[in-house]
């Protein structure tokens, strides 16, 4: 995310609020990957340590003119992060209520769905994919099912290697919980995806910050922006 210093007349430029809150929640993550360190829970301090690289590039490579990423992915992001980490594992949401981990695996497959409908925008406007509406539906559900299916391996491997009790629920058995996960994820995924579109055809700012990252990540002739 670039905070285009003094040109937020340009497509794909923050406003300030969004700026601050991103920087709030990177120090967030950063706070609670130092907790967990503490706490000896080396995974996680890990997987918020690679949040943190992932999120930061961004903006320093858009100082060095390389790219720009808008700033709907990068607070989607941040908040699947905070959830997860900070509120999920720090502050014992997951084994406390019976209800936030499927609100959380709602939530974040919505947002997944969200960003895959709005990557599948960018490449249509370069004109290097060209698929139906149906198709794209189809595309961002098996997504979202995917990206699910990949944190329950990763839950599995942590409760398998480090005993973190990642799976299961206070009222669920670890498959049931498992299950019921996969569906919320699909759920969300098809519920972002839809979303997704009515945010790009009402949102005429928001289209013009895409169709710049568009030309930016993948510029092709003959682009319609």
């Amino acid at each position: 995310m670039n905070d285009c210093k003094g040109r937020c007349a340009e497509p794909g430029c923050p406003r300030p609020w969004e700026i601050r809150v991103a920087w709030a929640l990177r120090g967030l993550i950063a706070v609670t990957a130092t907790v967990h360190l503490v706490q000896g829970r080396y995974l996680y301090a890990a997987l918020c340590a690679a949040v943190i690289a992932v999120l930061v590039a961004p903006p320093l490579l858009a100082r060095t003119s390389l790219g720009n990423l808008p700033v709907e992915l990068e607070l989607a992001a941040l908040w699947g992060a905070v959830g997860d980490m900070t509120l999920g594992r720090l502050l014992g949401l997951y084994s406390g209520t019976a209800w936030f981990d499927k609100v959380l695996h709602f939530g974040n497959s919505l947002l997944i769905g969200l960003l895959a409908f709005l990557i599948v925008y960018a490449l249509q406007l370069t004109g290097r994919l060209r698929t139906s509406a149906v198709a794209n539906a189809v595309a961002i559900v098996l997504l979202a099912l995917g990206v699910g299916a990949l944190w329950e391996i990763v839950e599995y491997g942590a409760d398998a290697l480090f005993r973190e009790g990642a799976q299961g629920s206070p009222v669920m058995a670890p498959l049931d919980d498992t299950m019921w996960d996969l569906i919320l994820d699909g759920a969300g995924g098809a519920v972002g995806g839809t979303l997704g579109a009515a945010y790009i055809r009402f949102s005429q700012r928001t289209a013009r910050r895409f169709a710049a990252f568009a030309r930016l990540v993948a510029p092709a002739e003959g682009v319609a922006a």
